[in-house]
């Protein structure tokens, strides 16, 4: 649990105990905020869902925490009916409404999830360059012009990651072909991150698949691990997905998908792509 959201949720707790029911809220908050912090998701979700139950009144860090722990519980549909009421509760906080984009975005809701982050961006426009996160719901949006025009303004605060050059070219490859999105491949020269320069050369024309799989397999040998494995399987299965070849594709996302890494934002992208595609191919 990060810091922020520990300080969001304390700066938030009932202040006042002056009476019973103020110390009681104080108490099943802490209480809640503790059992999160120590990986209980289920007890602070529980402690949470009494403080909701009892009050006569809404209590926003209530609904963040539990938010918080049905998210660690993989209770996606139910982390999204709390943010959806705390941004009721809070409507401009540019905070929630990011964390309500997330939430939609886990949850599956692509038009939701553009929605908030926008909010996001009404509500702070100079954070509009920095949320590559709605760059990825337009993508699942099928918001393919509005994709390509966030990660290429997302260019001029983070100019040397290969995944905001993958992106943008997914976004044109989807309008305007494969060819014309590797003739406009945002150029990067390097990114630390294995095996990302190989990922980047292979959607430039100048490396192969082999070469992706190899770099994240010495990474992991050398006790880099899951990590690398992760994001080659991950982006090897957009590259597919590019070249229409969905087999390829489903094969590499699902490998991705293998490699648990549940807080990590782009994993989550790899487990609802996984479901999107399914859910599409059901309704064919």
């Amino acid at each position: 649990m990060s810091r922020f959201f520990l300080a969001f949720a304390i700066a938030l707790l009932p202040a006042c105990g002056c009476h019973a029911g103020a110390q009681e809220d104080g108490r099943l908050l802490q209480d809640a905020i503790a059992s999160l912090r120590s990986g209980d998701a289920a007890r602070a979700a529980e402690l949470a869902s009494e403080q909701i139950e009892a009050s006569a009144e809404p209590n926003p860090t209530a609904f963040w925490i539990r938010a918080q722990a049905r998210t660690h519980l993989e209770d996606y549909a139910g982390a999204a009916a709390d943010l959806e009421r705390l941004a009721e509760l809070e409507p401009d906080n540019a905070r929630i409404n990011l964390e309500l984009g997330s939430a939609r975005f886990r949850n599956g809701d692509m038009a939701g999830s553009v929605a908030a982050f926008e909010r996001v961006a009404e509500l702070e426009a100079h954070s509009r360059a920095q949320l590559w996160q709605l760059g990825i719901s337009q993508y699942y949006a099928g918001d393919f012009a509005g994709c390509a025009a966030l990660f290429e303004l997302h260019r001029t605060v983070n100019p040397q990651d290969v995944e905001n050059s993958v992106w943008h070219f997914l976004c044109v490859a989807a309008t305007r072909g494969f060819d014309a999105a590797r003739a406009g491949l945002i150029p990067i020269d390097r990114d630390g991150r294995v095996p990302m320069m190989e990922v980047f050369a292979l959607f430039g024309g100048s490396g192969g698949v082999q070469d992706v799989l190899e770099a994240a397999d010495r990474a992991g040998s050398s006790g880099g691990g899951t990590g690398p494995e992760f994001y080659a399987h991950l982006y090897l299965g957009l590259y597919y997905e590019a070249m229409g070849e969905t087999g390829d594709s489903r094969a590499h996302i699902a490998k991705a998908v293998q490699r648990k890494q549940s807080g990590n934002y782009m994993w989550q992208v790899a487990r609802v792509h996984r479901e999107l595609r399914e859910r599409s191919e059901a309704d064919r």
